[in-house]
């Protein structure tokens, strides 16, 4: 592939990027602006015979005569039904472009000087389906009019050398994408979600010892990513499956970190969240384990802990406002005050030693349930830290299965008044 001077150019930029999903992880990507403009810093191998499901974008649309196919392939279904027509010929230019990794194209409408951080970002997080693509870009004004129309993009020419190179990274990551799909089980919306979400968090770690470790090929082919590799792997799973689905950049538990998680509407017509980063914490030791309070959720319920979403000057986010189909209410552990909490702990306790599991959720309503549940079950008396009623209950599962549970745990979703009122109890026979 021909390389011409702007990519010389590419390299001698200064970089100006900041951290994103931990203390060193980069998820940016970066500009250096015309001479004239002032920018701050942005916020298996086998082919697989699987179909495309019926509801998803079909392949090969167009739009007033523009191939468009990127949609489909990125998932840009909710964004692309928002824009006016000039920004719809703007981005398709510039994510065919990317698409056919040129190095640089000529936008027919231009963007304004002060958009120019939004709109790299814009083209950036939309790029899901091409994990060759770098995180420097130059954008200048040819014509003298004030809007920015040249624009220079940057790869990962270590990874995609040529074209051949990138389409071959591509056709991976669809391969697998195809086949994740096609194991999904026949059931209800929320069984078919939580497959392709348990997928992703029991096959991937968070990392960045992978050679893409920002892109969905990064978290499903190499196993390993960062914040953006897991949302932009929800993404394409959610949209292979034929859902309708969308992710959003913000803050996770640090002002300096940006954050990237997914949102999916369901047949009820409601947004719901999704945050497979958080559902798989570093460190949990046990790699079955898998954190759902961030699975199928509100917003009011993640800004409890996260601290904010970002707006896109381009589109309109999802609005997510109802926990219905979250985890805990589809599977029973959704807890109105202790008496509920004791019956589905019993009832999940049970399930664990017959199951080999040995999890137990609950999520509650309010604060003052929640201290109450948690005294109650965990720790009854202060001078007995096992006096509590879950001593009980794993007394009663011995009695009823023969199988004892002597140590138990307690992570807690909900610290110094922050974050969703919710905890997970860890049980473990001897020897674990």
């Amino acid at each position: 592939m021909k390389r011409f001077t702007a990519f010389v150019l590419l390299l001698c930029m200064a970089l100006t990027l900041f951290a994103a999903c931990g203390n060193t992880i980069d998820d940016t990507p970066t500009t250096q602006p015309a001479p004239e403009t002032e920018v701050s810093e942005p916020a298996d191998q086998q082919q697989s015979d699987v179909s495309v499901p019926e509801n998803a974008v079909p392949q090969g649309e167009t739009w007033n005569g523009i191939d468009i196919g990127f949609v489909s392939d990125n998932g840009l279904k909710y964004i692309w039904d928002q824009l006016d027509d000039n920004m719809k010929e703007d981005y398709a230019a510039a994510m065919n472009a990317i698409k056919n990794e040129e190095l640089s194209v000529v936008l027919p409408h231009g963007i304004p000087k002060e958009q120019m951080m939004d709109f790299i970002q814009f083209i950036y997080h939309g790029s899901i389906d091409y994990p060759y693509i770098g995180k420097q870009f130059y954008l200048s004004d040819i014509d003298g009019d004030d809007l920015l129309e040249s624009y220079v993009i940057s790869y990962d020419f270590t990874v995609a050398p040529d074209v051949e190179g990138a389409k071959a990274l591509v056709s991976e990551l669809n391969q697998k994408l195809d086949e994740i799909v096609a194991g999904m089980p026949d059931g209800t919306e929320y069984e078919k979600i939580k497959y392709l979400h348990d997928y992703l968090i029991f096959n991937c770690d968070y990392s960045e010892n992978a050679s893409l470790p920002f892109t969905a090929y990064g978290a499903i082919v190499e196993k390993n990513a960062t914040c953006q590799g897991y949302a932009d792997a929800m993404h394409l799973l959610l949209t292979r499956a034929g859902f309708e689905a969308m992710y959003t950049i913000g803050r996770g538990d640090r002002a300096d970190v940006t954050h990237k998680w997914n949102y999916v509407r369901l047949s009820d017509g409601q947004w719901y969240i999704i945050d497979p980063t958080w559902a798989d914490p570093t460190g949990k030791g046990d790699p079955n384990y898998i954190n759902y309070d961030y699975f199928l959720i509100s917003d009011e319920e993640i800004l409890l802990d996260h601290l904010e979403k970002h707006d896109c000057i381009y589109y309109t986010n999802p609005v997510a406002t109802s926990m219905e189909m979250c985890y805990h209410k589809s599977e029973g552990c959704f807890v109105t005050n202790f008496d509920e909490a004791y019956a589905s702990a019993m009832e999940q306790a049970l399930a664990c030693a017959n199951e080999g599991r040995r999890y137990i959720y609950l999520r509650t309503t309010d604060e003052e349930t929640y201290n109450d549940i948690r005294a109650k079950l965990l720790v009854d008396s202060k001078d007995d830290p096992d006096d509590g009623k879950l001593g009980e209950i794993l007394a009663a599962v011995k009695e009823q299965t023969g199988v004892e549970y002597v140590t138990w745990s307690v992570y807690r979703a909900h610290k110094d008044g922050k974050g969703p009122l919710c905890f997970t109890v860890t049980i473990k026979k001897d020897g674990e």
